[in-house]
Formats: structure tokens, sequence, C-alpha cells
């Protein structure tokens, strides 16, 4: 695995392992994530592992595990789609690293390397109307609100009211 030097001291993103697919799967059956990620709650280790694979010859996508810098221990996931200009990062903690700050540093670290090394010049995230957490997560790690970016999705049977929040590269 590349180093990508995601590290803050506290947490640490690292590229996706094929033993990782398990836990992923095993996490996101959680009442919390299932709330609020598009991921099915029958999701299996062996659907994850493909999406592993396919994640490291996408061109449009990144992914990293987020976990704790100084045990490995698995934390959560974070994710970004884009078409090379802009994109829209999504990522989920596990229930039990709730509440420590995790997806606050993991997005603050993932969004400047984004700027960094994929070259984009906004990145853009949704939380949920309802995700009050993730909403507060996003102003932290130093995105605006967006009303333009709001959005209405169907997820899972229902009318998921999406609010979005912007973060614009600045400098070269």
């Amino acid at each position: 695995m590349r180093d990508h030097g995601l590290d803050d001291g506290l947490v640490r993103l690292r590229e996706w392992a094929d033993e990782d697919a398990g836990w992923y799967a095993e996490s996101v059956r959680d009442p919390l994530i299932q709330r609020f990620t598009t991921d099915s709650p029958t999701l299996d280790a062996a659907q994850v592992l493909a999406a592993i694979l396919r994640l490291r010859t996408a061109g449009d996508q990144e992914g990293f595990l987020i976990c704790d810098s100084a045990t490995a221990r698995r934390l959560g996931n974070i994710a970004l789609h884009h078409d090379g200009h802009a994109g829209e990062i999504s990522y989920w903690v596990a229930a039990d690293a709730r509440g420590h700050g995790v997806a606050t540093r993991a997005v603050f670290l993932f969004s400047a390397w984004i700027f960094q090394h994929v070259g984009l010049t906004e990145v853009w995230l949704r939380a949920h109307r309802d995700n009050v957490a993730s909403q507060q997560v996003a102003l932290r790690a130093g995105y605006r609100r967006d009303p333009q970016r709001d959005k209405s999705q169907e997820t899972k049977g229902e009318v998921w009211p999406m609010l979005g929040y912007t973060l614009t590269r600045t400098g070269p």
C-alpha cells in the first residue's frame, strides 16, 4: 500500500486492503449508518471486495479507510466521485468511533489531499437534513453551506432531503 501522508497524528487515511471488506460489510449494518448512507443493509464482503478492486482502477473515484494513527484500528470510510474539476465526497464513521472528531479530521485531511493530488478546484458534500452531526462536520472542516447544492434523492424507497456544503480551493 502506498503511504499518501494522510495522517494528522490521530487519524490516518490509508488505501483499502482486501481484508478490510468484511469489516466494511459488517459496519454498514449499523442502524445510524443505514439511516444516512445509500449502502444496502445486505451488503456482503464479496460485494465490498469488488468495490475495492474497482476503486483501484477507477479514474473518477478515490477512497480511503479511516483508521486510528496509533493503533491502526478501523474507524470509517471516506470517498470521492469526481469529473476532474469538481467532486462530491461522502463518509461514515463506525459506531464505536463516533463523537471523537474522527469525521471532521478525515474530511479536513481528505479535502486538502484532493486539492493537492487530484487537482480539483471544488469539492462538496451533502448531508441528510436530519443528520445534524454530519452538517456540523462539514462546517468544522471548513465547508460553507451551499443551498445551490441542496438536492432531494430517492434512496431505499424514500425521498431524502439533502443539504449541500462546498469547499473551494484557494491559491494555485
